[in-house]
């Protein structure tokens, strides 16, 4: 699911709470155990697979080249941007699994990375130890509500997260994993089945989720060869395979998951901005042609951080999701500190709706925040692209 918000921490868009105010999808909104990821190896092959489940049916695959100390990435999740799942072009993937309570404090000596912290992860370990080691020095919020699963081509694998206030590392070396169906699975994995493509696919599709946060999609990674195989349709059987080196020899660009048997028959579609690495940091003010927007987001930011929600801010739809998590938004929302600027750096019309973008400055870190409004100026979504916590935000 997301992570920050996150729909599965971050499943996951991890954050939906105000849009996925702190992108942990999966592992911020989940109020129970969403996603389930798992590892299968023999010693000789590592095969990692995932379902990713949440609300939101506009998923997405993306791939990032290689940059200075910077290894090429795939990512899997949301029209967010926010990465739920990744494979590098060193054999590492991960995923997470939302609907863990925790306590979790950040350590002051841990450093603060820019945009989604996992997507920092991925892009600079070879290794489960340097994946371990990443989170040893960084600050990751999503522990508060979700575990992580990565594993190498050497068929090594973590689950890393919080417990009692510390981080939590489970080391092992053998077919593992967990999530939603975790008694059906863990039956499953008590004699590993043979770790094939095969193999995943019929355990994926046992752990398949309904209702409200249906599985959305499944896909599964050979951590050695670097393929790629995306379950676009989890309940029907066939997938499209993937390479990470000829995706990434065509350049950064993406494929709607839904859409992906056409599109990639078709020009490779170039990275969204909020699919790019440090867009936050790439933001510019444009001109505000219309002051009156602005002040109305401001207000139902202030109205959020009292736990005012006004339901006439919001349109039917997206208010019912909204008003179920009122409380946790409000708590979410006090952690970033009181709200000091929102700036427009970005405004633009698709599908009939009217979109804008704000770096939107807080006392504890900064977000660049995406808001879609209907004909009558009512929210239609809203969600963070991207955020930075501040060197001296503490959870």
């Amino acid at each position: 699911m997301p992570v920050d918000a996150g729909p599965c921490p971050l499943k996951g868009s991890a954050l939906s709470r105000l849009g996925s105010v702190l992108i942990l999808l999966c592992s911020v909104a989940a109020p129970a155990l969403a996603c389930t990821i798992f590892v299968l190896t023999d010693g000789t092959r590592a095969l990692f697979f995932n379902n990713e489940d949440w609300s939101n049916a506009r998923t997405r695959i993306w791939f990032a080249p290689a940059g200075a100390g910077r290894y090429g990435c795939a990512y899997v999740g949301f029209d967010d941007g926010w990465a739920q799942g990744g494979l590098n072009t060193q054999g590492v993937a991960f995923d997470w699994v939302a609907g863990f309570v925790e306590e979790w404090s950040a350590d002051p000596a841990m450093k603060k990375v820019p945009g989604n912290p996992t997507e920092r992860m991925l892009e600079t370990s070879a290794t489960v130890e340097d994946a371990i080691a990443f989170y040893r020095q960084h600050w990751e919020p999503s522990f508060s509500r979700a575990r992580i699963l990565v594993a190498d081509g050497t068929g090594a694998s973590a689950v890393i997260g919080a417990e009692g206030g510390k981080l939590r590392v489970e080391r092992a070396k053998k077919s593992r994993g967990f999530g939603y169906c975790d008694p059906r699975l863990q039956k499953m994995l008590a004699s590993p089945p043979e770790p094939t493509v095969r193999n995943g696919a019929i355990m994926l599709r046992a752990c398949l989720q309904s209702g409200e946060t249906p599985t959305r999609y499944s896909n599964g990674y050979d951590l050695r060869s670097g393929d790629i195989f995306l379950f676009d349709n989890p309940e029907r059987e066939g997938y499209v395979k993937l390479n990470l080196a000829v995706e990434l020899a065509k350049g950064g660009h993406y494929y709607d998951i839904p859409r992906i048997r056409q599109q990639i028959t078709q020009s490779p579609l170039p990275l969204l901005q909020n699919m790019k690495r440090f867009f936050l940091a790439q933001a510019r003010p444009i001109p505000d042609k219309e002051p009156g927007i602005t002040r109305q987001f401001r207000g139902i930011l202030q109205a959020a951080v009292a736990g005012a929600l006004r339901e006439d801010d919001y349109t039917t739809e997206y208010w019912k999701g909204l008003s179920r998590n009122r409380q946790e938004l409000q708590t979410d929302l006090k952690r970033l500190g009181g709200l000091v600027s929102i700036t427009l750096v970005g405004r633009w019309v698709e599908g009939g709706q009217r979109h804008y973008r704000y770096r939107t400055e807080f006392q504890n870190a900064t977000l660049l925040q995406h808001y879609v409004l209907d004909e009558r100026n009512r929210i239609a979504l809203m969600q963070s692209d991207d955020f930075e916590l501040k060197s001296d935000t503490h959870r």
